[in-house]
C-alpha cells in the first residue's frame, strides 16, 4: 500500500501549535520541500509492480517544529528501512531534522539517501548518506530528470538496491527542459 501526505503550505511562526503529520510507517519514507516531487510520486503509482513495498512522503514545510520531527521520527521513521531526504537549501535549511534523521538511522541501520533539492552538487549534503555516492548520485539524477516515469524508476532502483529487489529499470531519461504547446484556439 502506498501512502502520500500532501498539505498544502507548512507550518508558519504565525500559526499557534504544533503540526503533528499523522501517516502510518513504510518501507520506504521520501522527504522533500518539493510540492512537485509530491505530485510526481503520487503520479507513479500506477506504473509500479503490484508487489513494491508500500511508502509515504512528507513535505518537509510540516516538519519545522522540533517536537513535530522528533514526532515524526519516533511514529515513522524508526520502522523505515529506506530514507530518502531531499533537502533544498543545504544542511542549514534543516539541519535539527537532518540530525534527528542521522540518529534515527544509526540507531534503526536504515539505508539514508540524502539528496540535493536543486541540480547543484552538495559534497557536505550527500557525504551524511549512509549509501555508496554512486547510488545517491544515480538517485540524484532520476529527481533531477523529473518525470513521473523517472521516479518510478528511481523508487524501483532504490529498493532493488537496499532490498534486493528485482525490478527491471531504465536509467534517467532527460526530460525537455523547455518546449512549444501548441494550442487550438478553433476546436
Amino acid at each position: 500500500m502506498h501512502r502520500i501526505a500532501a498539505t498544502p503550505g507548512g507550518w508558519t511562526p504565525d500559526t499557534e501549535g504544533v503540526i503533528f503529520v499523522e501517516q502510518n510507517p513504510a518501507t520506504l519514507v521520501i522527504l522533500t520541500s518539493a510540492d512537485t516531487d509530491i505530485q510526481t510520486l503520487a503520479a507513479t503509482l500506477s506504473s509500479l509492480p503490484p508487489d513494491f513495498p508500500d511508502f509515504c512522503v512528507v513535505n518537509l514545510l510540516q516538519l519545522q517544529q522540533q517536537l513535530s520531527i522528533d514526532t515524526y521520527a519516533e511514529n515513522v521513521l524508526n520502522h523505515a528501512k529506506i530514507i530518502i531526504l531531499r533537502l533544498l537549501g543545504g544542511i542549514s535549511y534543516w539541519s535539527y531534522g537532518l540530525e534527528v534523521v542521522r540518529e534515527t538511522v544509526a540507531e534503526t541501520g536504515a539505508f539514508l539517501f540524502i539528496l540535493p533539492g536543486d541540480d547543484r552538487p552538495d559534497p557536505d549534503l550527500i557525504s551524511h548518506s549512509t549509501v555508496p555516492l554512486a547510488a545517491v548520485n544515480q538517485v540524484w539524477r532520476y529527481f533531477n530528470e523529473a518525470g513521473a516515469e523517472n521516479l518510478a524508476n528511481s523508487l524501483q532502483f532504490v529498493t532493488n538496491f537496499c532490498l534486493n529487489t528485482n525490478y527491471k529499470i531504465k536509467l534517467p531519461q532527460p526530460v525537455p527542459r523547455v518546449g512549444i504547446y501548441y494550442y487550438n484556439v478553433n476546436p
